[in-house]
C-alpha cells in the first residue's frame, strides 16, 4: 500500500489509524533541528465527513478549539482573543498586536457566497476554489502564524458536495484533528445551502508529519466504542450560516446573543465556554 495513500472511516477512530499510520510510515526528517517523522504528499480520504472531532481516544481533544477554529471560518472573521482564552498556546502565535497573520476566517469571508453561486449555476464546475494562501502577505518574512492551508475547492459530482482541502504542511497531533472538523463544518453548512447531501471530503498535505515530544502520546491513543456526534449549522443563505457563526462567537459573553443562537449553535458556545472557564481556573 502507498503510505502517502490514507482511507480513513471518520475523524475519530479513523484519526488514531492515521497518526498510527504516521509513526508507522514517516521518514525521520529535522526541520529547524526538531526530529519529526514525515509523510510527503499525502493523500486523506474521509470516508464520514459528519463525525471528525476526535473525542474519547485518550487524545485530550478540546472541544472549545474546534469550535471557535469552526466558527471563524463560518463566520468570517478572526476571534483572536476569543481563541487565546480558549486555547492560550496560541498566544506563541499572535502578532505584536495580539491578532493572526494567517487567520483564515477574514481571508475566506468573500469567498463562499461566491462559490455557492456558481455551483447553482454550473453544477458540474471544477472552478469552485477558495482561495487561502496570499503571496502579496504570505512571502514577507519575519511573521509568527502563516496559512497552513492553501487552498479549498467543492465539486459536485452524484448530487453531492464534494470537498478537497490543500495544505503545505499539517501536524498529525497539533493540528489535523480541527482541521479535519473545522473543514467539514463549511462543507456541511455550504452543502446545506445547496440543497444537496455530502459527499467525499479529501485531505492533501505537501507534510504531514507529528514531532518526537507527541510519539509517545500518539501510541496510547485508543479507540471508543461510543462516537459522539457533534451537531452542525446549516442555512438557506450562507448569509444564515455566517450570522448564526457570529452569534455564537459573541454568545460567550453575551447572555442576549446566547437566547437567541439555534440548538446546534449553541454547542459550539458551550464547548467554547467551558474551555475559558477551565482555563480560567488552572491560572487562579
Amino acid at each position: 500500500m502507498d503510505s502517502a495513500v490514507i482511507n480513513i472511516a471518520d475523524g475519530v477512530n479513523g484519526y488514531v489509524d492515521l497518526v498510527q499510520h504516521v509513526l508507522k510510515h514517516g521518514k525521520e526528517v529535522a526541520p529547524r533541528g526538531q526530529k519529526t517523522r514525515e509523510i510527503e504528499d499525502a493523500v486523506i480520504r474521509i470516508e464520514n465527513p459528519y463525525d471528525t472531532l476526535p473525542l474519547g481516544i485518550n487524545r485530550g481533544t478540546v472541544p472549545g478549539i474546534g469550535a471557535v477554529e469552526a466558527m471563524q471560518l463560518l463566520g468570517g472573521v478572526s476571534a483572536h482573543e476569543l481563541l487565546v482564552a480558549v486555547g492560550p498556546q496560541f498566544k506563541a502565535y499572535t502578532n505584536d498586536d495580539g491578532t493572526f497573520h494567517g487567520a483564515y476566517g477574514p481571508r475566506t469571508k468573500n469567498q463562499y457566497a461566491p462559490i455557492i453561486e456558481r455551483l447553482k449555476k454550473d453544477p458540474d464546475s471544477r472552478q469552485a476554489l477558495v482561495t487561502i494562501w496570499d503571496p502579496s502577505l504570505d512571502l514577507e518574512d519575519g511573521k509568527r502564524d502563516y496559512p497552513c492551508t492553501t487552498l479549498h475547492q467543492f465539486r459536485i459530482r452524484d448530487n453531492k458536495l464534494n470537498m478537497s482541502v490543500y495544505m503545505r504542511s499539517n501536524d498529525v497531533w497539533l493540528g489535523a484533528a480541527y482541521d479535519f472538523f473545522q473543514f467539514t463544518r463549511v462543507q456541511i453548512a455550504m452543502a446545506s445551502v445547496l440543497g444537496i447531501e455530502v459527499g467525499k471530503y479529501t485531505h492533501h498535505v505537501g507534510s504531514l508529519h507529528i514531532y518526537e515530544q507527541h510519539y509517545e502520546s500518539a501510541d496510547n491513543l485508543k479507540y471508543t466504542d461510543k462516537i459522539t456526534p457533534v451537531p452542525f449549522i446549516t442555512g438557506v443563505t450562507w448569509q444564515d450560516v455566517q450570522n448564526q457563526a457570529n452569534l455564537a462567537l459573541t454568545a460567550t459573553s453575551s447572555d442576549e446573543a446566547y437566547n437567541m443562537l439555534t440548538p446546534e449553535a449553541r454547542w459550539y458556545t458551550d464547548a467554547m465556554v467551558k474551555s475559558i472557564d477551565r482555563n480560567r481556573e488552572k491560572s487562579e
